[in-house]
């Protein structure tokens, strides 16, 4: 049972990090502290194991673990999962004060960019428990129909002719003209997604960091002149003030969205789901990402991942096989709108509950995630250049201080961190 995870056959294409996510989140695969998955459980009574698992607070992952849950009771009456529900923001505190407590989850779902963290302050533990990416998911744009038609704007219908920044910037003006509100709102949720900002950084010619993994390379001219073309969304009334990365949740841009605070919203194909009861299909849609002299998009999805504190190793991995096999992971991204890393599940087209049309668009998205941007995010520092990033991010946007000086703060930020 212990090779059947890590031999889960990952499609790099679909992945887009080339080795980084395989190497760093199966790094986490040994991510506990029980011991070898070989060895024995330390549990008062092996024949009847209570696991929890904690994921993030949306309506349909929520309800899909759930029923995966029930299903593997159902097979196993000595296993009872538990489902409960991860704070949206302060990640980070949250998990740090169980593992400190021995109180951590049994099995936590979270994002690439914290995974570092944890391998590399202890939270792994060399042996066999494993931790395997379950799916990924990423950016494009969304529009209001009536916003753009007021507008006068037609939304690219092929990634090729996605908008770039000078169209987008010129429908965004349009938009508050004619509304006389804002224009944008962006999915940022809180300082654990100021990753979320890089595509911009990335699809106009910039690094966070170089090539070496150790060099910041975002104080550069193409560094400065993307935080300038961001702050001056604020700057000029395009995006709500509010909508910063400290200052949103998770639920902040698609709320301006759906309320007819602004008509286009930068997000990931998990709001599918909720704009499917928000809204009529007929009052928005979706386009590709903008893009400038290069594409980019956001790396987002999980790992799930058998922590430290488990309760019985071996019954939480034999979960994770059966929630990550072929048939349950199609029809929890499927279900849920997310992008499979399965590679088994890449080669064909997928039958999406809501809108397959639109979700097709976020899987030829997804192809746009630069390596070196997800080689970044991944990383062991990349926890807490995120938090700083957050901070230094939401200075600018607020006009606190200027892009050049957010620039080299990041830069300062970086060689601290790494050094």
């Amino acid at each position: 049972m212990g090779s059947g995870l890590l031999d889960r056959s990952i499609d790099r294409r679909r992945f887009l990090v080339g080795g980084a996510i395989g190497a760093g989140a199966l790094a986490l695969a040994a991510c506990g502290g029980a011991g070898s998955l070989e060895s024995s459980d330390s549990v008062a009574d092996p024949s009847k194991v209570s696991l929890a698992l904690s994921s993030w607070y949306t309506t349909g992952s929520l309800k899909s673990f759930r029923g995966l849950a029930d299903r593997y009771h159902a097979a196993h009456p000595d296993v009872n999962v538990t489902v409960q529900v991860t704070p949206g923001t302060n990640f980070d505190e949250w998990f740090g004060i169980r593992l400190a407590g021995g109180q951590a989850p049994d099995i936590i779902r979270m994002q690439y960019q914290q995974a570092g963290r944890y391998i590399q302050n202890g939270v792994a533990h060399k042996g066999g428990i494993y931790g395997i990416p379950h799916h990924t998911d990423t950016f494009a744009t969304y529009y209001r129909t009536d916003f753009l038609q007021q507008a006068g704007a037609t939304a690219p219908d092929n990634l090729n002719n996605a908008w770039r920044w000078e169209d987008f910037l010129s429908i965004a003006r349009k938009i508050k003209n004619a509304t006389g509100k804002y224009a944008v709102s962006i999915g940022y949720a809180g300082a654990n997604t100021a990753y979320r900002w890089l595509p911009l950084l990335y699809m106009h010619g910039g690094q966070l960091v170089a090539s070496d993994g150790k060099t910041p390379a975002i104080d550069s001219t193409q560094g400065v002149s993307a935080l300038t073309w961001t702050q001056n969304l604020y700057k000029e009334g395009l995006i709500p003030p509010s909508n910063t990365i400290k200052g949103s949740t998770a639920n902040t841009a698609r709320q301006y969205f759906t309320d007819g605070s602004v008509g286009l919203m930068l997000n990931g194909d998990n709001q599918l789901t909720n704009l499917s009861t928000d809204m009529k299909d007929n009052q928005w849609g979706v386009t590709y990402m903008i893009r400038d002299s290069g594409r980019a998009s956001d790396l987002g999805g999980n790992i799930l991942a058998v922590t430290r504190d488990c309760r019985s190793v071996k019954a939480a991995v034999d979960f994770l096989q059966f929630v990550c096999n072929q048939d349950n992971t199609q029809t929890f991204v499927t279900d849920n709108n997310y992008i499979p890393t399965l590679k088994a599940l890449s080669t064909k087209p997928l039958p999406y509950s809501y809108r397959p049309e639109l979700m097709q668009r976020f899987v030829e998205q997804a192809t746009t995630v630069p390596a070196t941007m997800a080689k970044v995010e991944t990383a062991s520092t990349f926890g807490d250049i995120n938090l700083m990033l957050a901070d230094q991010l939401d200075l600018c946007f607020t006009g606190q201080q200027s892009a050049t000086q957010t620039a080299s703060a990041i830069a300062f930020g970086i060689k601290k961190i790494i050094t």
